[in-house]
């Protein structure tokens, strides 16, 4: 009998935490069990890596993150792609794929109704919430119409994963999306750390360099600390690529920065640099549950962080790190203070979080659980039929 196939569909092709979650299943869903095989629009980092795994990647060339005319031609590219690759799951991630791959697979069920002829299978639909976008800092008009199209996209789903309870609460809101919402944290697995050279204080980010991140505010925060007489010496250094690299670096050169911020870059398995660091700093407008700081904790340091999105789930304020209100430099810089200047309390903070990440954050138990959802559809999957 023929395997039953999952196709992850994702927005863009770069590294992120998206396209980790998405790495991370594609590798690890059981061969055995599945046929799997990846899509994405622009980028290089996720198919070169899925490449060197073994797992088909597909690019979509029209498919990218600005919305436009383009995204015809993406909606065109993914109903060819799922006409031709026949998925039994269509698992979604990132908001523009997500709505284009929902739409199309049920194009495909009406498809299927006006020429049964055709043997053509409608997948079931999977959306991971990475997210949601109608949280991030917009014109109220733009909130609403995202809103609503992420309320379609959840509504043409079977199943919506959410990763961390904020989202799940939200889609919980959304009128017929709460009775098939399942809230699955992320799961890492444990990384060899460098070792560490310096003795001098570190903070570090690993971050796309988006204004969701919230990066000019860490910058700020470091830049009220350079003038404080009592701060022991101590480095920045910001790890990732993005629009706003540009931003940054006039930032950086404005207020004098240079000899404390290090704009490193995208570097290949980043986080095992952790344990060179001191202090994690993530000062983020909107998430969901950030890679990077369950990394962070994993490798045994202090995080501050901006209480946005599913942060809550992995810190307790001031019992597994800091939290603090996004867009104040000044608590950013008030929390990193605290911490840099109080060491017995800085150990005790990333002793308590790398405890918690061991027992409630493991990539296997991530796995199970979304292995449990699939298992929710086997008994239909090769059934060539629409969807229910």
């Amino acid at each position: 009998m023929q395997r039953p196939k999952i196709l992850y569909l994702i927005t863009k092709g770069n590294w992120g935490g998206a396209q980790k979650y998405v790495y991370d299943l594609a590798t690890a869903i059981e061969r055995g069990q599945y046929d799997v095989v990846v899509a994405c629009g622009a980028g290089e980092a996720l198919p070169e890596k899925l490449a060197t795994a073994g797992i088909r990647t597909l690019q979509l060339s029209a498919l990218g993150r600005d919305v436009g005319f383009g995204d015809i031609a993406a909606f065109r590219e993914i109903f060819s792609l799922l006409r031709r690759e026949r998925p039994n799951i269509l698992h979604l991630n990132s908001s523009k794929a997500a709505f284009l791959g929902a739409l199309a697979a049920h194009c495909i069920v009406l498809l299927s109704f006006l020429t049964p002829r055709a043997y053509l299978r409608a997948p079931k639909i999977i959306f991971t919430v990475h997210g949601w976008p109608f949280n991030e800092p917009r014109g109220t008009v733009q909130r609403v119409g995202i809103y609503l199209l992420s309320w379609l996209t959840a509504l043409l789903s079977n199943a919506i994963i959410t990763i961390c309870h904020t989202d799940e609460r939200a889609a919980q809101r959304m009128i017929g999306v709460s009775g098939k919402t399942y809230c699955i944290h992320n799961g890492i697995t444990p990384t060899a750390l460098t070792p560490r050279h310096s003795a001098e204080l570190s903070i570090v980010t690993i971050a796309e360099l988006t204004k969701n991140k919230g990066l000019s505010y860490a910058l700020g925060a470091i830049a009220l600390l350079a003038r404080d007489p009592n701060i022991p010496q101590f480095s920045y250094t910001l790890y990732g690529e993005g629009e706003e690299r540009g931003t940054l670096e006039r930032f950086i050169a404005e207020r004098n920065l240079g000899h404390i911020v290090h704009l490193a870059g995208f570097v290949e398995n980043a986080p095992a640099r952790l344990a060179e660091a001191d202090i994690f700093l993530l000062p983020s407008l909107k998430e969901g549950l950030p890679y990077a700081v369950l990394e962070a904790g994993a490798a045994g340091i202090a995080v501050v962080a901006t209480a946005v999105g599913g942060m809550s789930d992995i810190i307790d304020d001031m019992k597994t790190g800091m939290l603090i209100r996004p867009k104040r430099e000044r608590e950013i810089a008030d929390a990193l203070r605290f911490l840099l200047t109080n060491h017995a309390k800085r150990t005790a903070l990333a002793q308590a979080l790398r405890d918690k990440i061991a027992r409630y954050f493991s990539f296997e138990k991530m796995l199970s659980a979304t292995q449990s959802v699939y298992g929710k559809f086997g008994k239909n999957l090769l059934i060539a039929a629409p969807c229910s």
